[in-house]
């Protein structure tokens, strides 16, 4: 299914998949910008009225499942068109599910951290320069081609992002 959102020049496709191991329905928006560049959001259905539905936990555990299967949704739009770009932001954690655990604001959320952790693993330099604001939880993974060309730039999708979010992000180079 896809929407359009004429004042910010956004297309939003929906995909949703069942997961094998719980049987609950996941959705992911893929929001298409301009400059070939997409941001990927997920949720269960189970809590897609909550203001909150990007944080919430189901405690399935399976994580790997999800993130794989969005993996593969990138990996579609980039088989389609090798420019494109991707990003998204870790939701952040809900207090009720950090309680007495350690936390470091510097390195992001839980979520920012695995995300960052599996995006690295699974994706080398050669196609994807991988950027990030930690503060922000934002990951970005920026087309090398895109780059080289000039018709996307980080300092473009700072400003981009500021504009659009009302934000004051700060994007830099992951470390390998």
């Amino acid at each position: 299914m896809r929407s359009v959102d004429p004042s910010s020049l956004r297309i939003t496709d929906l995909w949703t998949f069942r997961s094998l191991k719980s049987n609950k329905r996941y959705i992911v928006e893929v929001e298409g910008f301009e400059n070939e560049f997409y941001g990927i959001k997920f949720y269960w259905k189970g809590v897609e009225k909550s203001k909150n539905r990007y944080s919430l936990l189901t405690n399935d555990y399976e994580p790997r499942t999800i993130v794989r299967t969005c993996i593969e949704i990138m990996l579609y739009y980039y088989g389609i068109n090798p420019l494109v770009s991707f990003g998204f932001v870790a939701a952040p954690d809900l207090e009720k599910d950090i309680k007495g655990k350690h936390r470091n604001p510097q390195k992001g959320s839980r979520r920012f951290i695995f995300y960052q952790r599996m995006m690295i693993t699974l994706f080398g330099p050669e196609t994807f320069s991988q950027l990030s604001d930690t503060e922000n939880r934002i990951y970005l993974m920026l087309n090398n081609r895109q780059l080289s060309t000039g018709s996307i730039s980080i300092r473009q999708l700072e400003n981009r992002l500021n504009q659009l979010y009302e934000g004051d992000f700060s994007i830099s180079a992951e470390a390998r």
